[in-house]
């Protein structure tokens, strides 16, 4: 189709498509006019109730001139094919605005558009025209706010039965948006588009259709003809309390008991009362108790959002989201309660929180009593060294003495503990890490070694004045001897040797007493043979050399 040219007007580009046609976007090849045209399927050119349905379309919108119904220029029936050729209309179909740009209108938006619609209606029913297909998807909303009705196919004109191509206990129209009397087959007049405008006007102030979700035509049917549609405050608390009764009015199951024309409507959403009017019977659930049930949704709706968001906040505290269990629990049970955005919206955070926290919860609690960082099988909680691996309360201990290494002096050898882990094997209380004789016992103040007892006499060197002669504790461990200092015959040895000190003076006189010139002991000179020797006076000694501590004989 793209190229072709229709009563002048060559087809740019495809708008969009329907059940029985497709719409294209057209410009006039001499002027500067854009222009919409409807084309019929070609395989229903052959379908002669469609094409009657075609023209009955071109009929009614030719019969129709209103700002806010979209108006046809010229209608061209060839061996081409049948096109309808109709004013171009930039927007955007007023079920996309909602679920797109507003979501549930607030009333400042909502009402003027409808006011455009009802106006639009009350106009086209005046000249006796019934769209019967009202619906979201057939008005459009300009970039202005304008709006703009569209598709007349299955519109009839009453009293014309030329025109009236459904017979009675034929349904037409989108199932969501039809009267009950249009469910049923009954015959319809106006006031059926006036229910299908109600629906039209719910879906704007709540933001969905009150039928949504609902997967049979038969569960449609039935709740259309016998069940009262949900309290719009319910779905969306931000709906204006005067709405409500409009709404249920216009929704009544009794045609009767509806508005009797738009204009009757308009008036009504003018004077934001339905004053003056008989109370309409019961279409909306509690209808008669809108202010309190309205009220206690509310509450329920904010009380299940508020504590929700608090849910959530709490559930990422560890130790404390406890606290968002309980919070959680109360959004998602009043969340329950309601039926409005607020209440669905609080439902899910308490869900939410609800997962976290409890995901939250056990991972704390596996952190605190599970979680062995090093891998030792010491969880972290009862280990004192978390991050090093061993065997000891979680530490390592590599001589296995029981003495972690940390506290361990001597971290590869097994000791005692009371000896910072070090071993003492003689037992002298210096550990053998310090200690110069390990096997032997020995002060500490000399390593850890025995004082040496040269003579063997049981007094160290160091204590022992005579260290190399084996003497009596009581004479400082020199021997107790009377020793025979006298002669017999001048020029004659003594009976006992006396030992030889380099230090003593060489005279050749008998019994003189000298001293060592270096230690200033006391010594006897003596004759013999051999020399001159000295011993220290009342002692002897045994052989060794004079080193001026000790005189010995040679």
């Amino acid at each position: 189709m793209i190229g072709k040219i229709i009563s002048n007007y060559e087809i740019k580009s495809l708008i969009g498509e329907g059940g029985m046609g497709s719409v294209y976007l057209a410009h006039h090849t001499q002027v500067s006019r854009r222009v919409a045209i409807k084309v019929l399927l070609p395989q229903y050119l052959k379908n002669q109730e469609i094409r009657l349905r075609f023209r009955n379309e071109a009929s009614m919108m030719a019969h129709l001139q209103h700002p806010n119904i979209v108006s046809l220029f010229d209608y061209v029936e060839d061996d081409s094919g049948m096109y309808l050729i109709m004013e171009f209309v930039e927007g955007t179909p007023l079920d996309e605005y909602i679920a797109r740009v507003t979501g549930p209108m607030p009333e400042m938006k909502a009402v003027p558009i409808m006011k455009q619609i009802l106006d639009a209606f009350d106009y086209a029913h005046s000249q006796k025209v019934v769209h019967r297909d009202i619906k979201p998807a057939n008005i459009i909303v300009g970039s202005e706010g304008k709006v703009k009705i569209l598709d007349f196919g299955i519109a009839r004109i009453i009293g014309e039965g030329g025109h009236n191509l459904t017979k009675t206990g034929t349904q037409m129209g989108t199932v969501f948006y039809m009267s009950p009397e249009q469910v049923q087959g009954k015959k319809v007049d106006h006031r059926s588009d006036i229910y299908s405008l109600g629906v039209t006007f719910y879906q704007m102030v709540t933001g969905i259709n009150p039928y949504k979700g609902i997967t049979t035509e038969y569960e449609v049917y039935n709740k259309i003809v016998n069940d009262t549609l949900p309290n719009p405050k319910e779905i969306y608390p931000g709906v204006p309390d005067y709405l409500i009764p409009i709404i249920s009015k216009a929704l009544n199951k009794n045609a009767e008991d509806r508005f009797s024309d738009c204009k009757e409507f308009l008036q009504a959403l003018e004077n934001r009362t339905l004053a003056g009017y008989s109370k309409p019977k019961q279409s909306i659930a509690n209808s008669s108790k809108i202010s309190s049930s309205s009220n206690s949704s509310d509450n329920s709706g904010t009380g299940a959002l508020v504590l929700g968001i608090l849910a959530l906040i709490f559930s990422f505290v560890p130790f404390v989201n406890f606290i968002s269990l309980v919070l959680g629990v109360i959004a998602v049970i009043l969340g329950n309660k309601g039926k409005s955005s607020q209440s669905n919206a609080g439902k899910v955070l308490g869900v939410i929180a609800l997962i976290i926290s409890v995901v939250i919860l056990f991972t704390s609690f596996y952190l605190i009593y599970f979680k062995d960082t090093d891998g030792d099988g010491v969880a972290d909680k009862h280990d004192e060294c978390p991050w090093v691996k061993g065997t000891l309360r979680g530490c390592p201990d590599s001589d296995n003495d029981g003495v972690k290494n940390s506290e361990d002096a001597c971290p590869y050898l097994a000791g005692e503990k009371s000896h910072f882990g070090c071993p003492d094997s003689d037992g002298d209380g210096v550990y053998d890490n310090q200690d110069e004789c390990a096997n032997e016992e020995g002060p500490n103040e000399n390593n850890g070694c025995p004082w040496p007892d040269s003579d063997y006499d049981g007094i160290p060197d160091k204590d022992d004045q005579c260290p190399y002669e084996s003497g009596l504790i009581d004479n400082n461990g020199c021997p107790n001897q009377d020793i025979d200092y006298g002669y017999e015959n001048e020029g004659e040895s003594y009976t006992t040797y006396c030992p030889f000190c380099s230090a003593v003076w060489y005279l050749d006189e008998y019994d003189k007493m000298w001293q060592c010139s270096n230690c200033y002991k006391d010594f006897f000179n003596c004759y013999k043979s051999n020399g001159e020797y000295g011993a220290i006076k009342g002692n002897w000694v045994g052989d060794g050399g004079c080193d001026c501590n000790n005189c010995t004989d040679e």
